[in-house]
């Protein structure tokens, strides 16, 4: 027996193991303990020293070998805690601490810090003894701990599958929670742990706290078909209680055994049980929105809708029939699609016909003269209103459909599109010579004057002194950048990462056009 004294508090442990889970586990809702305030004592052989590890956790040193004082807290474990009456325990059938105490001496083969010194020379898995009892050389700390656990206990250090077909797990609230699923007695001790305390299993395990507060849950359906009901139930806020599990278990123990949420849920939803999704009212859109302008705007508007509307249900329709989504939930997204359609305002609509009404020509090569998988309704509804095909044609055929939708001749076609030319040409020049003052301004140059400007600035001064050429140079792969003076026969450098040399170029190219 092992006695922790946490300043005026003592608590007992039956194992050495059990100290350490005492001083480093489970310590989410309480502070660490104190180390110069803690002491550990056996009954029969007296105090055991602690430390304090670079971890921040406690560990111990009691007196020994490295393979006797494994032994010793394996042997602990198994005699106290895992073999009771000469048979070995599962995980669910110890308490959380139980069960922490035989993880911790698990672990103390890949961390034996927690329980012997290690020396600079002894650090790793292999560690040297020297024992009248034992061989000399190496002792492999991991294999000695793996295979004790295996021949003791039939399972490795990660513990045992928690359920046939699983891998190996070392939380205990898996094996609790699994072992409800199967309807086993459990102890009302080793439930109470989680009971109320919604921090256990709240990623994963949500099911596990309906199987504790309701027991005729337990062990009533399959494991899948168990699952499936509680997370259906808890994704729509109803609870579980005695009243109703005799209803749920009686409509979901029909479903396949294998069933799963979906399936799940259309029975409730077929039962009553489980309510339609609510959707919100729809609102009719107002002002300029709530009326076409023109047959035009009408028609346009009517394709977009009826195709989002088609595309909307054919999308659910498919993933309703793959299954991958409740009857509730296309019911859900046929009324949100029956309202998007009956209340969607008119404003693109609009917006085109307008277009159309003005001969606003740069907006109508906006809209129409696009790629003919794009704006596909508003073209059609071009064509059957006014009979203007802008789908069967060529690029070019389009671009002058347009036009002479316009009343612009061929002539007067070619003037438009150059003044636009220049237009855009001029835009883009004043995005990048904005984007390059924008960059120069963020980089600190010093000149020989010991002043700090920034790289606009920079630039400005060199330009307001008279360097007017750029000039590169090479060494090897780098390139370097000038502003040179051909007056003074001076260069000043520039740098294309900071954006000088592109604010530079810009500010030359302006200062040329002017001229």
């Amino acid at each position: 027996m092992y006695v922790v004294s946490f300043g005026q508090r003592a608590e007992t442990a039956t194992t050495l193991a059990g100290v350490l889970y005492l001083l480093n586990g489970d310590r989410e809702s309480t502070a660490p303990p104190r180390l110069e305030e803690t002491t550990v004592r056996h009954v029969e052989r007296g105090a055991i020293p602690l430390v304090r590890l670079s971890a921040g956790t406690i560990g111990v040193r009691p007196e020994g070998t490295a393979r006797s004082v494994l032994a010793q807290i394996i042997d602990e474990v198994d005699r106290f805690i895992v073999r009771v009456d000469g048979k070995v325990l599962r995980p669910h059938e110890m308490s959380r601490a139980s069960w922490g105490a035989v993880m911790v001496a698990g672990r103390l083969g890949y961390f034996p810090e927690q329980v012997i010194e290690l020396g600079q020379a002894d650090a790793g898995p292999l560690f040297h003894t020297k024992d009248l009892f034992e061989d000399t050389g190496p002792f492999d700390m991991v294999s000695y701990v793996e295979s004790e656990f295996q021949r003791r206990f039939g399972y490795g250090t990660n513990g045992p599958l928690y359920a046939a077909g699983q891998i190996p797990n070392c939380r205990h609230e898996v094996h609790v929670a699994y072992a409800l699923l199967r309807g086993e007695k459990l102890r009302e001790c080793v439930l109470n742990t989680y009971r109320g305390n919604e921090r256990y299993g709240r990623h994963d395990l949500q099911w596990m706290h309906t199987l504790i507060a309701v027991p005729s849950m337990r062990g009533a359906l399959t494991p899948d078909q168990t699952q499936a009901l509680c997370n259906v139930m808890r994704h729509a806020k109803l609870a579980i209680d005695h009243r109703n599990t005799p209803k749920l278990v009686g409509i979901v123990r029909h479903l396949p055994a294998n069933a799963t949420a979906v399936q799940v849920d259309d029975a409730l939803y077929a039962a009553g049980v489980l309510p339609p999704h609510t959707v919100a009212a729809p609102r009719a859109p107002i002002g300029d929105s709530a009326t076409a302008v023109s047959p035009l705007a009408q028609r346009i508007h009517q394709l977009i809708t009826e195709r989002q509307f088609t595309e909307a249900m054919r999308r659910a329709t498919a993933d309703r029939e793959a299954m991958h989504i409740t009857q509730r939930h296309l019911d859900e997204i046929s009324r949100r699609a029956a309202h998007a359609r009956a209340t969607a305002g008119f404003d693109w609509a609009n917006k085109v016909a307008l277009a159309v009404l003005e001969r606003n020509v740069a907006q109508l090569l906006h809209v129409f003269d696009t790629a003919k998988d794009w704006n596909v309704d508003s073209k059609r509804a071009l064509r059957e209103v006014i009979g203007v095909d802008l789908i069967q044609c060529t690029a070019s055929q389009r671009r002058r459909r347009i036009f002479e939708m316009c009343n612009f001749s061929a002539d007067e076609q070619a003037a438009w599109e150059s003044h636009a030319a220049i237009a855009k040409a001029q835009a883009g020049a004043a995005r990048e010579f904005e984007d390059a003052r924008k960059q120069a301004e963020c980089a600190r140059i010093k000149i020989e004057t010991g002043q700090v400007m920034n790289g606009r600035e920079y630039v400005d001064f060199c330009i307001a002194a008279g360097f007017s050429q750029l000039q590169e140079s090479s060494r090897g792969a780098a390139r370097r950048y000038w502003i040179h003076n051909p007056s003074h026969r001076a260069s000043r450098p520039l740098r294309a990462k900071d954006g000088t040399l592109a604010y530079a170029r810009a500010r030359l190219s302006q200062q040329a056009a002017t001229v």
